[in-house]
């Protein structure tokens, strides 16, 4: 989880590092990363598996199987509420639903796309199957009509970029859906300024609220806002599942880079755990965020970003090493990752938020198996942790109108599932 939590900073660095006018906003789903890392690795041996586990933050894969069993759990149950059940998932251009009384929230789907030529491990596709109720579907990858129908049934979810090879793809689809706790209203949103990296400043639409009372932080270099989203009841047993959505803003444009650096090197400060500890219901005088409607999409494995962490064989097509997940044809062939894809979406207005993820990892055969290289792993320096350095007053406000990160946290088992950064709500 903090590997992905470094990524996003990463990625946000980079964007502050181009020209200004090409900025992007970055958006990610931790959440879905993890799951395809996760049944990556399951079909691992070797080094690879332990570029993987140490990655992941596991000792062994007996481990990560029952992290992964924990996790699926939690995000199922979050898909499943009393008085509906979960719906196909949506397209990331499908219109907003109607409200729904106790709809599910959250809705999770993986899937395995392997060539009719091919066979998976007996071992691979119960666990697949088991932990990450992955649908396994069989079709014909080195005939263009059929890989055509497949491609476009998977791009509906990813970039025009996708490519389809055998023996096997990989395809995680997160979905998330929440009403604010308290809604803003329509009529209190306008348009006013907001401040980009460069010092320009647009016109927006804000939503506002005024003397309403929000978990709050004022810290050393940013404030930390905690919007909740309603509770929704799991099943028939009274349970309820939580999800808020936490803003991070510096306290001016200029300390926003400075800010990401910190949690690039210790992304312990962007766990919910972390800032939490911070937080106090506070009565604000004001809060003003911008309505936004964003997409990102990103090659993980062109950017580099996961084997600077470390985790680079699986990408060799000479030392990959997954001997666990697709039965060989011959002894001198071996899988490897060819390319990774993550798309997301997400859509902030006055009644809440809908957001989709999509992950992407198509498995393509490489040469025979040789000597491994040392893993390419990134050195970070830890810095202390940010700390209050005053307490509030009960009439601050929190106006996001520079640049400020966020994410979307499952509260109780505290599951990040969407972060990202807001540089230009235009965008």
């Amino acid at each position: 989880m903090e590997s992905c939590t470094q990524i996003v900073a990463q990625l946000i660095l980079d964007e502050i590092e181009k020209k200004e006018s090409s900025a992007k906003n970055v958006l990610m789903s931790p959440r879905s990363i993890n799951l395809v890392v996760n049944m990556l690795a399951t079909g691992a041996e070797g080094k690879t598996l332990k570029q993987f586990l140490k990655f992941l933050g596991s000792k062994e894969i007996k481990d990560l199987n029952q992290n992964s069993c924990r996790m699926m759990t939690l995000l199922l149950t979050s898909s499943v509420s009393k008085a509906s059940t979960p719906s196909p998932l949506p397209t990331i251009h499908q219109p907003k639903r109607q409200k729904i009384e106790q709809k599910p929230p959250f809705l999770v789907g993986n899937s395995l796309w392997l060539d009719n030529n091919s066979q998976l491990v007996p071992s691979f596709k119960e666990i697949t199957q088991t932990i990450y109720k992955a649908k396994v579907k069989n079709v014909d990858l080195k005939l263009e009509p059929e890989a055509d129908k497949v491609r476009h049934l998977i791009k509906r979810y990813l970039s025009k970029s996708v490519k389809l090879t055998p023996p096997l793809c990989l395809l995680s689809v997160l979905s998330f859906e929440g009403s604010w706790e308290v809604p803003f209203m329509a009529s209190k949103t306008q348009d006013e300024k907001f401040c980009l990296l460069n010092g320009e400043t647009i016109q927006v639409p804000f939503m506002n609220s005024h003397n309403v009372s929000y978990s709050y932080a004022f810290l050393d270099d940013f404030k930390v806002l905690k919007l909740p989203y309603e509770r929704i009841a799991l099943g028939n047993n009274g349970n309820q599942t939580q999800f808020s959505m936490y803003l991070f803003l510096p306290h001016d444009t200029y300390r926003f880079q400075n800010t990401v650096k910190k949690f690039k090197v210790n992304p312990k400060l962007l766990s919910p755990m972390s800032f939490n500890n911070h937080l106090r219901s506070m009565e604000l005088s004001r809060v003003s965020i911008p309505k936004m409607k964003l997409s990102y999409d990103v090659e993980l494995h062109a950017k580099n970003l996961l084997k600077e962490r470390g985790l680079s064989l699986p990408f060799s097509k000479a030392s990959a090493n997954f001997p666990n997940m697709v039965c060989s044809q011959s002894p001198d062939t071996n899988v490897f990752v060819e390319n990774m894809l993550h798309k997301s979406f997400i859509e902030v207005n006055e009644d809440g938020t809908r957001a989709v993820a999509t992950t992407f990892v198509g498995m393509s055969y490489g040469s025979c198996l040789n000597s491994e290289p040392p893993p390419l792993a990134a050195v970070f320096g830890m810095i202390p942790g940010i700390a209050p350095d005053y307490m509030p007053t009960p009439l601050d406000s929190f106006v996001a109108d520079h640049p400020f990160m966020f994410m979307i946290v499952e509260e109780f088992p505290n599951l990040v599932v969407f972060t990202g950064a807001v540089l230009d709500p235009r965008n």
